[in-house]
């Protein structure tokens, strides 16, 4: 078996499934999915483990404290050092504004912090357009989007000279179920499409990659035009 583990936190994500896949490397190799209970987690764990891969589950919440974020990874790690992690977690359908903040941001931000000081070698954090380019109509996903990119961000620069990475991905409009039934927009994605980006962006070791690329130049000539003369759905 690969020496290794693989963790996938968010482990019902389409976009993190596709990612997954896309870095894991051949059967047989350890992968650990980490998140609530869902059909989905199962089917996703079935579908590892039919093409060979030794694949567990775990209950994971994006309300841990440090502690316990600690705790769960040392049972992770029991086994073998998690050498790659892909960080999915997210959600448009928070209840409130705060479990938004901390869905989005403050549980992933601790979480990516425990993974740099455990020396994991490769981190993937699946962000957000909306970190760059935060919106009202989902402020609170934005605002916990910014705050978990800075935080990989600021993390990959401090790693810059060890054998840690950290690389930050921002798609726009990914077409998935937490996006069925919205209306799809100009520069639209889909996770196969982002998983592609991602394994170049790994192997160039690159930190930050936006897809599709194009998504960069736009967001930016975006934030350059004032608000009130945008769309409601742009502001």
């Amino acid at each position: 078996m690969t020496p290794g583990s693989a963790l996938l936190v968010g482990g019902s994500s389409e976009i993190g499934m596709a990612v997954l896949l896309r870095l894991l490397g051949p059967a047989p190799r350890r992968v650990v999915l980490a998140g609530r209970p869902s059909d989905e987690l199962w089917r996703n764990a079935e579908r590892l483990r039919t093409v060979g891969y030794s694949v567990s589950t775990t209950e994971y919440d994006a309300g841990l404290t440090v502690e316990e974020i600690d705790g769960r990874l040392d049972h992770l790690a029991a086994e073998d050092p998690l050498d790659l992690v892909i960080v999915a977690v997210g959600s448009l359908a928070s209840k409130s504004f705060a479990e938004g903040v901390v869905v989005n941001g403050l549980g992933v931000s601790l979480l990516l912090r425990a993974l740099v000081h455990r020396g994991t070698e490769q981190i993937v954090l699946l962000s957000s357009a909306a970190a760059v380019r935060p919106r009202q109509a989902i402020a609170a996903y934005s605002l916990g989007k910014q705050l978990a990119d800075s935080t990989a961000r600021l993390l990959a620069r401090q790693t810059a000279e060890t054998g840690v990475r950290v690389l930050v991905v921002r798609p726009g409009f990914v077409s998935t179920r937490m996006t069925a039934g919205l209306p799809v927009p100009a520069l639209s994605t889909s996770p196969e499409h982002v998983a592609r980006r991602v394994a170049s962006a790994v192997d160039g070791r690159r930190t930050v990659v936006w897809v599709p690329w194009i998504l960069g130049i736009a967001v930016r000539v975006l934030n350059l035009v004032p608000r009130r003369l945008l769309p409601v759905d742009l502001r």
